[in-house]
């Protein structure tokens, strides 16, 4: 067996995706060190305000404030907002060394499709293995079960769709994102509505709801909408919730609720309904 040294982070992705527990295999992972809680402000809490906004009829609303500090970033990778354009964006995503998972990846994957004022914006988790592989979002089963799940729900100019996900990376075994690194690469979501300043965003799964709408809610609580996306600037932006497609491949009777809310998107697109 070749030492662990030699082990290169793509072949550590393909032994964890079959199953075989690689951690006595890995090298010492990249640590981030933990923020000791602040007296003046208490513990650290959910990163999901790090994108500002109001969701109507839901408990828990975080404020814009209630993220600890943010990550800065390396020197000669620029801040999301200095981005003029996506080219600019997709250019920094792809040397980002905010959070550990650089390490790990094979490519990032910042997004793709319109990218001009798309009608919507799919914000999923996390990128899998093969979107690692190709630097695009949506691969494989995942991408072709949520192909098949728009065009059934007949979305009114459908056609016009741009996908990418909260965290850029991908993560060895497809661990969910931590608080940490979701903190980290929720600038460049920002950043990426504020440029594509899309007609409505469609948030699969829980981790993609709680950032993009801002509150720390169960995934049976956020599903549906209409919600909305407050950005920096311009109106707010409608947001419809369901399950992510990689969940439907495992729990197939959760299709029929993802169904019902994709219908629930179209018929609101089809009238206009967006912000109550």
């Amino acid at each position: 067996m070749r030492p662990r040294a030699l082990l290169r982070p793509g072949q550590m992705a393909w032994l964890a995706e079959i199953g075989l527990d690689t951690h006595w295999l890995a090298a010492r992972p990249v640590s981030i060190p933990a923020s000791k809680p602040d007296p003046a402000t208490g513990p650290e809490r959910s990163p999901v305000a790090e994108i500002p906004a109001v969701a109507t009829g839901l408990k828990r609303v975080r404020a814009p404030d209630a993220l600890g500090a943010p990550h800065t970033p390396a020197p000669g990778i620029d801040a999301p907002t200095d981005c003029p354009d996506l080219s600019a964006l997709d250019a920094a995503v792809a040397a980002c060394v905010r959070c550990a998972r650089h390490a790990q990846r094979v490519r990032a994957v910042p997004g793709t499709g319109q990218a001009v004022r798309p009608h919507y914006l799919v914000v999923g988790e996390q990128p899998g293995l093969e979107d690692d592989a190709a630097g695009r979002p949506f691969q494989g089963d995942s991408g072709r079960l949520l192909a098949a799940m728009l065009a059934a729900a007949r979305l009114p100019q459908g056609e016009s769709t741009y996908l990418t996900y909260v965290v850029k990376c991908r993560a060895v075994g497809g661990r969910e994102p931590s608080a940490q690194e979701v903190a980290a690469c929720a600038p460049w979501l920002r950043r990426q509505i504020a440029l594509l300043r899309p007609h409505w965003i469609l948030a699969l799964g829980r981790v993609a709801a709680q950032a993009v709408i801002g509150v720390d809610g169960d995934l049976d609580e956020l599903r549906g909408g209409p919600h909305r996306h407050v950005p920096e600037q311009g109106e707010p932006i409608p947001v419809w919730v369901t399950h992510q497609p990689s969940s439907l491949l495992v729990r197939s009777a959760w299709k029929a609720e993802a169904w019902r809310d994709l219908a629930g998107l179209a018929a609101a697109a089809r009238t206009g309904r967006e912000i109550p």
